[in-house]
């Protein structure tokens, strides 16, 4: 009666079961206490074309499986702590050698004492030496993405990638017989050739195409999404395996993707909720039951392979988080990163099925070795991850989140381009916010969507993430300074009307209160009739680099170079100080030395009208005494009239 009905042919079917199983594995595997990453890979070995056949491997599951496990690796490089793993480069290292090297050497002599010939043994080591990151979307839940034991585990990631390719490649062409001096030159100006695209030009491209042609996040999206595609077809054509240009494509893209805001959330919903559960469920498709569990050959091979491997892996986590001296709960993230295995050992054992040196027994040990080493990453992570301690929030760059509240239609635009570019260099976001009172009116609600879309317009046109809120406070002081402790906050840009009187104080009541109270630096801007930065003017008195003017004028050093880079224009540095006395102020700011023009003048704020021209920026830092703060920044504004008044205050 079902005869011609199994495996479904219609594409609605088939898309109804494959979203089915998305829906009910992970219900069903937690019910049973077990990880969701099982519940899936089940599922698929249920519904697959070795059991009940109400599915096959079709090319529409064939490819969304492929991409759910580039999509594993590009998610790895996406988040990436970039700052961590520069600063920590030796500790991925170190984990990196170690999980390439005891279970290449474990893995190889076990499967030698089984009888394998040499050459098989390699290959199978190598398939084992590098790793899936299965229980990513566990540390992703758990907010551990930024942990220095996963930033380490995901930097050793590409290593050992790498290093299992390089000897599966070279072992593959020794069986060949193709190991001459033309394949190794061919391989090696390919790789570093695939290298310095990746990680050079990319990058540069993507910035001219997100400032340049694309300020909607939809087009963004699909540009990160077919760029993991394409790196991952050329990686396939240099001979490298395409996992590993998935992870350079999400290094790449890690700079214009910031953790927290609508594209990174984008990006994560649309790979946890499709492509990595069609993967898994793909992975469950291939297997076997009754050919894994009915052949002793298999049973052997594969239970000897899965206890090497993870001793292997457990070694090296333990004995690399051990140097590291992070917790116990720490290493067992690192070994749940890296125990899991699917893409490599696939490709592995493939390519020695191809070249003759194993038989059918050892493909479907190497099925059960990724089913149990499936299993053993998913329960590691959802044990170690709850118990991992949250580290307090270190230092961060100034750009990383920049708050800006927007009320006013007329300044939300310039305010908001100053915001964005001082978080552009860092990659960062820039968080605007409306603070309105307890009775806010259906109308000003209304108009906090005009603002918020021209926010988002302009920052994502200077090349930097949004994020658009409404915050129902009490005072207009209390909703800035909560939503920067929210927000993880970096810095603050305040709008100044660029005087004040008497009884407002120096900046203005609401102004001087959040300058007084912030944990973070204030930019107190008043905006200029400009619509676009031509140079960047920072003014710098005498007063300002003796003592207790340092702070200030390094702020206002590092914005002026922030704001400089970003809109690629000169900066100029006014002052009526000697010029030996300010290059060693300017020496620690990230700009070249040679770059930057300095103009001594003898009563600098009042020759500054004639030096200043449309489309300048004038920044200052904090002068040493709050008395001389609110004077010289009026006298400032006055004399900068017109143009955009940036007063830096340190924290």
């Amino acid at each position: 009666m079902l005869d011609g009905l199994f495996p479904l042919s219609d594409p609605g079917a088939v898309f109804a079961v494959l979203f089915l199983l998305v829906l009910l594995g992970p219900l069903a595997a937690e019910r049973l206490r077990m990880p969701a990453i099982i519940g899936l890979v089940v599922a698929g070995m249920v519904v697959g074309p070795n059991v009940t056949g109400i599915l096959d491997q079709n090319t529409f599951i064939q490819t969304l499986g492929y991409v759910g496990l580039l999509y594993l690796m590009f998610q790895g490089g996406l988040d990436l702590d970039l700052d961590g793993f520069v600063r920590r480069r030796r500790e991925s290292l170190v984990f990196g050698t170690l999980s390439f090297v005891l279970p290449m050497i474990i893995v190889t002599g076990v499967s030698l004492l089984l009888g394998i010939e040499l050459l098989a043994a390699i290959i199978i080591g190598s398939a084992f030496t590098s790793h899936t990151l299965l229980s990513y979307p566990t540390i992703v839940r758990y907010d551990l993405t930024k942990n220095r034991a996963v930033t380490a585990t995901l930097g050793a990631t590409l290593l050992v990638t790498v290093g299992a390719l390089l000897v599966l490649a070279i072992a593959a062409a020794g069986a060949r017989d193709e190991t001459g001096w033309l394949f190794w030159i061919t391989f090696l100006v390919g790789l570093l050739g695939y290298l310095i695209l990746m990680l050079v030009g990319v990058p540069r491209f993507t910035r001219w195409f997100f400032i340049g042609i694309s300020q909607d996040r939809q087009v963004r999206v699909t540009f990160l999404l077919s760029g993991m595609g394409v790196a991952a077809v050329l990686a396939g054509l240099i001979g490298i395996e395409p996992i590993v240009g998935a992870f350079l494509a999400g290094l790449a893209f890690n700079q214009f993707v910031p953790s927290g805001t609508a594209i990174a959330d984008r990006i994560r919903i649309i790979g946890e909720s499709v492509f990595i559960p069609a993967f898994l469920i793909s992975t469950g498709m291939i297997l076997d039951p009754i050919g894994l569990f009915s052949d002793r050959r298999t049973l052997v091979l594969g239970a000897a392979w899965v206890a090497a491997e993870v001793t292997a892996k457990w070694l090296a986590a333990e004995s690399a988080g051990r140097l590291m001296q992070v917790s116990g709960a720490e290493r067992q993230v690192m070994f749940s990163l890296s125990v899991g295995q699917a893409a490599g050992a696939l490709a592995a054992v493939i390519v020695a099925d191809e070249l003759g040196l194993i038989g059918t027994a050892e493909v479907n040990a190497v099925v059960l070795v990724i089913l149990l080493s499936a299993l053993v990453a998913g329960v590691t992570a959802d044990r170690a991850a709850p118990r991992v301690e949250m580290p307090e929030r270190a230092d961060r760059p100034l750009g990383s989140r920049v708050v800006v509240p927007v009320a006013n239609p007329r300044t939300v635009q310039p305010l908001v381009r100053v915001a964005a570019q001082v978080a552009a260099p860092d990659s960062g976001a820039v968080v605007a916010v409306n603070v309105l009172p307890f009775d806010a009116r259906p109308d000003q609600l209304r108009a906090h969507k005009d603002l918020a879309a021209t926010a988002e317009k302009v920052a994502l046109s200077a090349g930097s993430e949004v994020t658009t809120a409404v915050r129902i406070d009490a005072s207009a002081v209390g909703g800035v300074l909560h939503t920067s402790v929210e927000q993880g906050g970096t810095c603050i840009v305040m709008g100044w009307k660029g005087y004040s009187n008497a009884r407002e104080g120096l900046f203005g009541s609401v102004i001087d209160q959040v300058v007084s109270r912030s944990s973070v630096p204030v930019l107190v801007c008043h905006p200029g009739e400009d619509d676009a930065t031509r140079r960047v003017v920072v003014v710098v008195t005498e007063e300002d680099i003796g003592p207790g003017g340092e702070l200030g004028t390094a702020l206002a050093f590092e914005v002026g170079a922030r704001i400089a880079r970003q809109a690629d224009v000169g900066l100029i540095v006014v002052s009526d100080v000697d010029d030996q006395l300010l290059r060693p102020a300017l020496s620690g700011v990230r700009v070249r030395e040679n770059a930057v023009e300095v103009v001594v003048l003898n009563g600098v704020v009042g020759q500054l009208p004639k030096l200043l021209r449309p489309g300048d920026v004038v920044i200052t830092g904090m002068p040493p005494s709050t008395s001389r703060l609110g004077k010289g920044a009026r006298r400032l504004a006055r004399a900068a009239k017109g143009r955009t008044v940036i007063v830096a205050v340190p924290h």
